[in-house]
């Protein structure tokens, strides 16, 4: 406790928000994983940007499909489905090979940037758009290394390097489409139906922690103690979820253990006395409009609240611990053990989220 009962009290309130937020985050990415959200995004993007036919056997499908089902991307994913995450080189890797490919001397390759610009020149497996997009990229690498007095890498590791880095380019932006397609509707849904079923009431958890002192000293002091530890944390098992590269039946079975363990441990928190969960009293209390209005509106802030996730509210709680007057947690000493903290008047649970803005590739 701060000594401070209002700063315990907005601090409570945020690590309410917090461990809701860990709830509807892990249930979501075990939805969307389920659902392979990333996977399906990322072939219908490969269909839109390389729609061209391409001789694959004695079929013909489209480049999207030809790179997707390559060896160099497809890693354990079924043929024909898209993995939920590609590495920039071997994607690049990937379209290379079928740009370079000639069917009359299959084991000829392209081992000089002139190459890749001819065949680049000749090709008709790629819009007119991207041609002139990677022909550009190969006359600035070519320039770029005729420039270059330290020949480190070749021309043609520049020419590999543009066209990663305009791939990386291109899965931010269909990391944003992720979130305003699947992602945040989701998590709006998962929201709602989690803080309705608990009884999640902002007015309510507010009341009850100002009215009742011993209550908001001991979500207080598990708030402190989440802000400062970061030994054991719930990003890394939100990154195990978020930064798989397949979706295979063993990653599947790992992300829904990773979900259930962060679903367990915030709601073991989550029980520190709080008022949650509905009573029959409950609804008989619902006898006025005021009332009603209340708890809609107590309700309506929670859902808010969860969908601003668990980074924003914990660098909130970072910032509301260092206002009590404790500071910033010190560094410790050279060679000195920096996971020891001292021990809280209650069972902590350890909890660090990163507050970096993630998102991984639609990957």
């Amino acid at each position: 406790m701060s000594g401070f009962p209002i700063i315990d009290l907005i601090a409570g309130i945020i690590f309410v928000y917090f461990l809701l937020s860990i709830v509807c985050s892990s249930v979501v990415e075990m939805i969307l994983t389920a659902l392979k959200a990333r996977g399906k995004l990322l072939a219908e993007w490969l269909f839109k940007i390389f729609d061209q036919q391409v001789q694959v056997g004695n079929t013909k499908e489209s480049l999207g499909q030809a790179i997707m089902d390559h060896c160099a991307v497809t890693a354990l994913s079924e043929k024909g489905k898209s993995p939920s995450y590609i590495d920039a080189k071997n994607f690049t890797s990937a379209v290379l090979e079928k740009l370079t490919f000639d069917t009359n001397n299959p084991t000829s390759i392209a081992n000089d940037l002139n190459t890749f610009i001819v065949k680049l020149q000749q090709t008709d497996i790629l819009s007119v758009e991207l041609k002139r997009a990677f022909l550009t990229y190969a006359y600035e690498a070519r320039d770029a290394y005729k420039n270059t007095s330290d020949k480190t890498i070749s021309d043609i590791q520049i020419f590999r390097a543009k066209i990663e880095n305009w791939f990386d380019t291109s899965m931010d932006r269909l990391t944003g489409d992720f979130k305003r397609r699947f992602s945040r509707p989701a998590t709006f849904i998962v929201a709602t139906i989690t803080v309705i079923l608990m009884n999640a009431d902002s007015v309510n958890i507010a009341k009850y922690l100002y009215s009742n002192p011993e209550a908001r000293a001991q979500v207080a002091a598990q708030a402190y103690k989440a802000a400062q530890d970061s030994t054991q944390s719930f990003n890394k098992r939100i990154a195990a979820m978020q930064n798989a590269n397949d979706t295979t039946v063993k990653q599947l079975q790992s992300t829904f253990q990773t979900g259930l363990d962060n679903i367990n441990t915030a709601k073991a928190a989550l029980n520190q006395n709080l008022p949650f969960g509905w009573e029959a009293t409950n609804f008989k209390e619902l006898n006025g409009f005021f009332i009603i209005l209340s708890k809609i509106l107590g309700l309506a802030v929670t859902i808010l609240a969860v969908m601003l996730g668990a980074p924003f509210w914990f660098d909130l709680l970072n910032k509301v611990t260092n206002l009590r007057g404790t500071g910033s947690k010190p560094s410790s000493s050279a060679g000195a053990d920096n996971t020891t903290s001292a021990t809280p008047a209650v069972a902590p649970i350890t909890v660090t989220v990163n507050s970096n803005k993630d998102e991984e590739a639609a990957g």
